[in-house]
């Protein structure tokens, strides 16, 4: 079998595994006896499961396509201009990359056609430089020489316009026989006008020939210049095509986008193929690279962490994560992690001391040293090494374009020491032999060790969240467990009184009512009816006591309860609040501060339907007073008060009632006292038995709403329990991948690896 189908069904297992887990889990605690419920609380366990399934599935994915296993990767991480690109370059050239060899070839053989050398820009330089100087002074001369001729034309013209004048002033003061005779005889200034006006047409005329003799030096210097100027533009142009060729291109100028994707470049060391990463810088906002840089430090085996200071690495503020923090997020991961102290160096006398490190340096390293094996742990970092990139990649270039400031640079440094001994004070050679040697010993074992551990550490990531979702469900179970019992017992405390309350309420009307009845009855008598007249009264009034008494006491039952259920939904109302907090504090909040790599949309129950249980208790109590009011109490019936009257009546001495009223009266009152008193005593009977069983069916109506405010309760316990088992069947997997001591490498997982999965 391929190594390529060895990993991918080593990748196909772990996703097997981690989904039969979360299977056997959900199984488990999927009977819910049909309770609506623990179905919804179970659905909610099962989606926040699912996604944390998903996100470590997707990262077995990304594992299984980042993941390289038959080249051992090591990434250059830092910031900046720390001088990644530098080393890389230097390596490149020192350990003869293909690919630089190659450019190296097309750079020497473009240089060659193009016949660019440094000489030739140096003279082409000077030659430029001497022209424009001659320029300047030749022009100069020409200014100062026209100028000249100017003046001389200037003043022969003032003298002839002199002249004119004079012959003009002589002729206009002439006498009357002078202009008789200078008509026939010139003045002396007449007769020299033609001489001086020639002599001045002369003159100009030589000038101009001198001018044009003037103007000619600068013309040629000016050509001269411009073909010279032309043919610099020409080696420039061929410079432009040797650039991208010369050695240094991927070397960054210090901007903080120079690099923004990741670059490979792969190498064959004593038989053993291994590659380097390029990693764009890790300072500032990393919106940019992120992706580039997560991809890379998760496909290398091992990690250079490059700086330029020899100091702990700083940690972050306000909020902004430090480089420290950005170290153990992005490397925490690795195997491997080593530390390069890329010294400084743009002066020779840098390297020519004893050590390329001084004594702070040392003791910064000491502390960075410290700094890191806390974040990254004893076994991940493995100490640091220490090179100055710039010096080593001067004495190693040998393709640079004249214009190159790394040439003056490399002349600087060769001026003072030969190539080799660059590079043996600038600790390349040094760190080739830990690259060769130390770094890539074993390579093979370490790309299966440190492969491993990323997938370990993805399930740990899982397991992580997974223990910290379950003590926060554990924790909300705590608390409202708490809640849920203080709520009850207020039910509970609501319930007694409320029971209290309405039978109080009852018996005072029923007294109440008793009291005026013997009022108006007493009255009735006192007017001196008849034994008849105040039997057949007697009887009415209890008769009209049926229908009053079942509407007065009802009036008395809404307002307790009225009362009843305005306390009732204050206490749900309460407790929903207070549910809904402790949800909130115990389980979103350190949700969301976990800064998890999916996000969740598990909701649970923060309460119930208060207006669904208000009611439920007002139907339940409906139900128990029109029972109450429908039930005809014992010996309501007409006739049995009629009887009961006739019974305290049977005892009356008839003859002496006929002759004594006050007797009869006495009789009469006695007779209602007695027929009341039965009558309100099966009332109070009857009543407190309703009574009762109204208190019954109301807490039957409690009981359902304390079991549904258990219900978050119930929810957090299920969670919690099913994040449990997922978590203890997620670390048994990470368990089985430790890896085992082979006896041969290679390149895929070993056997002994792949049984552990099986």
């Amino acid at each position: 079998m391929s190594n390529t189908n060895k990993t991918d069904q080593f990748y196909d297992q772990l996703t097997t595994l981690v989904d039969q887990s979360l299977a056997a889990v959900l199984k488990k605690g999927s009977t819910t006896n049909g309770n609506q419920d623990l179905e919804s609380a179970i659905a909610s366990s099962r989606t926040l499961l699912e996604k944390m399934r998903d996100r470590t599935n997707a990262d077995i994915r990304e594992l299984r396509e980042l993941s390289e296993w038959d080249t051992f990767t090591i990434a250059f991480y830092g910031e900046t201009n720390a001088g990644k690109s530098t080393l890389i370059e230097t390596l490149r050239i020192l350990l003869g990359d293909t690919e630089k060899l190659d450019t190296q070839r097309q750079f020497r053989e473009l240089a060659k056609d193009l016949r660019v050398d440094p000489e030739s820009l140096a003279s082409l330089d000077l030659s430029i430089q001497k022209l424009q100087s001659e320029l300047a002074e030749s022009q100069q001369h020409a200014d100062q020489l026209t100028r000249k001729l100017a003046n001389e034309e200037q003043q022969q013209a003032a003298s002839l316009d002199m002249l004119m004048a004079t012959i003009e002033h002589k002729r206009k003061h002439l006498n009357l026989w002078q202009k008789l005779v200078h008509m026939f005889k010139k003045l002396d200034e007449e007769k020299a006008l033609p001489e001086r006006e020639l002599a001045l047409v002369q003159l100009k005329a030589g000038n101009q020939t001198k001018l044009e003799a003037i103007a000619a030096e600068p013309s040629r210097i000016q050509a001269e210049l411009a073909a010279r100027t032309g043919e610099k533009a020409n080696v420039e142009s061929a410079f432009a095509r040797l650039v991208p060729l010369q050695d240094g291109s991927i070397i960054g100028n210090g901007r903080s986008d120079f690099t923004l994707q990741s670059h490979s470049y792969r190498f064959m060391a004593g038989g053993q193929q291994f590659q380097l990463v390029d990693v764009p810088g890790i300072e500032g906002d990393e919106k940019q690279v992120m992706g580039a840089i997560d991809s890379s430090v998760k496909k290398a085996h091992a990690v250079f962490y490059v700086t330029r200071n020899a100091t702990p690495p700083g940690s972050g503020s306000d909020g902004q994560e430090g480089t420290i923090d950005k170290i153990k997020r992005q490397l925490g991961k690795q195997t491997e992690v080593w530390a390069v102290f890329n010294k400084s160096a743009t002066n020779p006398q840098v390297l020519q001391g004893e050590s390329l490190i001084n004594q702070n340096d040392a003791v910064g390293l000491a502390d960075m040293g410290k700094s890191l094996t806390a974040s990254l742990g004893a076994e991940t970092y493995k100490g640091h090494v220490c090179v100055s990139g710039m010096p080593a990649f001067l004495a190693a270039a040998t393709c640079l374009v004249p214009n190159n400031p790394h040439l003056r640079s490399r002349e600087k440094f060769l001026a003072s020491m030969r190539a080799d001994e660059i590079l043996q004070r600038s600790g390349m050679q040094a760190f080739l032999q830990f690259l060769r040697s130390d770094l890539c010993q074993n390579f093979q074992v370490k790309i299966r060790d440190a492969n491993l551990k990323k997938i370990r550490s993805c399930l740990q990531d899982g397991i992580s969240h997974l223990n910290q979702a379950k003590n926060n469900f554990a924790n909300a179970a705590q608390k409202l467990a708490v809640q849920q019992k203080f709520a009850a017992s207020q039910i509970d405390g609501l319930l007694s009184g409320t029971s209290q309350k309405l039978k109080s309420e009852c018996h005072d009307e029923l007294s109440g009512k008793k009291t005026a009845m013997r009022t108006a009855i007493y009255d009735y008598i006192e007017s001196d009816q008849s034994n008849d007249d105040f039997k057949e009264y007697l009887t009415g009034e209890i008769e009209s006591l049926k229908t009053s008494v079942g509407r007065d006491l009802e009036a008395r039952f809404a307002t307790v309860f009225k009362s009843f259920t305005d306390e009732a939904e204050s206490i749900i109302q309460k407790n929903q609040k207070n549910v809904s907090e402790i949800l909130h504090y115990t389980i979103d909040d350190p949700f969301s501060s976990l800064n998890l790599s999916f996000q969740t949309d598990f909701k649970m129950d923060s309460g119930i339907n208060v207006v669904g249980l208000i009611s439920a208790l007002g139907g339940a109590a409906a139900l128990v007073w029109a029972t109450f009011l429908a039930s005809n109490p014992v010996g309501w019936t007409t006739a049995a008060v009629i009887g009961a009257v006739g019974l305290v009546f049977s005892v009356y001495k008839a003859v002496r009632s006929f002759f004594s009223s006050d007797y009869k009266k006495e009789q009469q009152r006695k007779s209602a006292d007695e027929n009341l008193e039965k009558v309100f005593d099966k009332l109070t009977e009857m009543l407190d038995g309703n009574l009762e069983s109204a208190s019954v069916k109301i807490n039957e109506a409690l009981l359902a709403t304390k079991a549904q405010m258990r219900i978050p309760y119930e929810q957090s316990i299920n969670t919690k329990v099913a994040l449990e088992e997922i978590a203890v069947k997620m670390a048994a997997l990470r368990d089985k991948l430790v890896p085992k001591p082979a006896a041969t490498t290679t390149a895929a997982p070993t056997p002994a690896t792949e049984s552990a999965l099986a």
